[in-house]
């Protein structure tokens, strides 16, 4: 004997099948989709006049965050201890003010760049087993760095890491070198991933600037001579200081306006800031 099916029985077993043939697309277009990347979150807080960070962490990619708690400027220098170089002789250096030899026993491996009060960046690195150190080389107004007043942090990065994850693609690519900045001529806003690369010889970093509203160059350089009233830019981090050869991510939230590229490690020859030998450049955010 047949029997006829009510009309909403026969809804609800098509219902029912098309709830699961969906779901075995989405399955399906899951399984295609490659994985997002997943990167170590290492948080470092800056404050007067402290670092407060993992004190181990494992290598590999790592997204380096820096907040900065403090009332002052700060940023976070991420160095690595040559193979061989012991903390002892490296605070020895240190406490001699060898530059020179202090140079010599590290390698620069970028970090987050100069911050406001109340900012924060972060930097993608690829980290390798090692002994590093955290350092805030940023004056007082009597021209003492912050790393004399303590801030001066150890940070071990152990091996044997099985983090797997691949580097991010890169939004625009940036090419430091004696002395010249190699910039898009300009960016679009909000979030953001820059590689930077530095090709050297000579360390180099990259810290930003945005310039106030109505503001240019010109108004900044005049503001340098005599440093009166309040500076007319904001700085919202960058990539600190890349040994040659070494490269990082950086990763930027910029808002339109108008910004300054500037790289102000000393030239050891001529002992002028490289800004001054064209690491100096204006680009804009629209």
């Amino acid at each position: 004997m047949l029997y006829k099916t009510p009309l909403s029985n026969k809804r609800s077993v098509l219902v029912i099948v098309f709830l699961a043939a969906l779901a075995l697309t989405v399955s399906a277009c899951q399984a295609l989709q490659p994985e997002q990347a997943s990167y170590q979150e290492v948080v470092v807080t800056a404050s007067e006049y402290a670092f407060d960070n993992p004190a181990e962490i494992d290598a590999g990619l790592s997204s380096i965050q820096l907040v900065n708690q403090g009332q002052e400027l700060h940023h976070a220098q991420l160095v690595r201890l040559n193979d061989g170089v012991s903390m002892d002789e490296f605070q020895a250096a240190m406490q001699a003010e060898d530059e020179e030899l202090m140079l010599s026993m590290i390698t620069l491996h970028g970090g987050v760049g100069l911050l406001a009060p109340g900012g924060s960046g972060s930097v993608l690195m690829d980290l390798k087993e090692g002994q590093y150190l955290l350092l805030d080389f940023i004056p007082d107004a009597e021209g003492v760095p912050n790393l004399a007043k303590g801030m001066v942090s150890h940070m071990v990065v152990n091996g044997g890491s099985s983090d797997t994850a691949q580097a991010p693609s890169a939004d625009a690519e940036i090419v430091l070198k004696d002395f010249n900045m190699l910039l898009p001529e300009g960016f679009s806003p909000g979030r953001q991933t820059w590689k930077v690369s530095n090709e050297g010889p000579q360390p180099h970093e990259i810290i930003l600037l945005k310039l106030a509203d109505n503001m240019s160059m010109a108004d900044m350089q005049a503001w340098g001579e005599t440093m009166d009233g309040p500076p007319p830019f904001e700085p919202v981090g960058g990539m600190q200081g890349l040994s040659q050869g070494e490269s990082g991510y950086l990763e930027l939230d910029l808002s339109p306006g108008s910004y300054i590229a500037t790289c102000d490690i000393p030239d050891p020859v001529s002992g002028h800031p490289h800004s001054e030998l064209g690491m100096l450049m204006e680009f804009s955010v629209q």
